[in-house]
């Protein structure tokens, strides 16, 4: 069993279900009182979101890089970004990182894929609606992504910041969500992607025509897998 280390804090509210995903997952397969070791190296999410907000992707990769290091000295195998905004400079982490980077991305193309699904809906901050990092990665893998118009970007990012970082959730915003998911079953996806780790507590499997594909729950099953395979 690998030593998990997990960059964490972008929100705390993610990083907490991404722990309790992980340790109830592996529960359950091996039983009795045995959990995973994990190391969580907890960032302050107001440092990255600066860094982000300004465009100094490289500046948020050294300092990711740096928890990293961090994670390898406490004894990490491999590491894993519980977020998905700061994948958008995952090529320059994983460049100079000591250690291997489970991306968010290929994780969750992998499970679209899966279901043979060749055009999604993406959901998340305006840097991940935006800045082509998720779409790269699906262009990889034969599927077509498709975002919200910009008013709803908009309307999209404000909820996350403003109510979902802070545990905040309404049934205004809920069915803000849900309207905006409609009109991206309209324009063709066949699926939608939470792509946002606090997305999900807004927003269940039922409040969507389609199926959900829940970011979260998909990079920590796969974390564990990792965690779990042997060499």
């Amino acid at each position: 069993m690998k030593h998990i280390g997990i960059i964490g804090g972008l929100s705390p509210e993610s990083t907490i279900e991404y722990y309790k995903l992980i340790c109830n997952e592996y529960n359950q397969k091996i039983g009795g009182w045995n959990f995973p070791k994990i190391t969580i190296q907890s960032l302050n999410l107001q440092e990255i979101a600066d860094l982000f907000m300004n465009d100094k992707w490289d500046d948020l990769a050294d300092v990711i890089t740096i928890a990293i290091k961090d994670l390898q000295r406490a004894g990490a195998d491999f590491a894993a970004i519980a977020t998905n905004t700061p994948h958008n400079a995952y090529d320059k982490i994983k460049k100079h990182s000591p250690l291997e980077v489970l991306s968010i991305m290929d994780a969750t193309a992998q499970e679209i894929q899966k279901d043979k699904i060749t055009k999604i809906g993406l959901l998340g901050t305006k840097t991940t609606m935006e800045y082509g990092f998720f779409q790269k990665t699906f262009a990889n893998y034969g599927i077509e992504t498709i975002t919200p118009n910009k008013k709803d970007r908009e309307r999209i990012n404000q909820i996350i910041w403003d109510e979902l970082v802070h545990g905040k959730i309404t049934q205004k915003s809920r069915n803000i969500y849900k309207n905006i998911i409609d009109n991206l079953v309209t324009r063709g996806a066949k699926g939608i992607i939470l792509g946002c780790t606090e997305i999900p507590l807004l927003i269940k499997p039922n409040d969507s025509p389609v199926k959900t594909y829940d970011t979260t729950t998909i990079h920590a099953r796969a974390i564990l897998d990792y965690a779990m395979k042997k060499e």
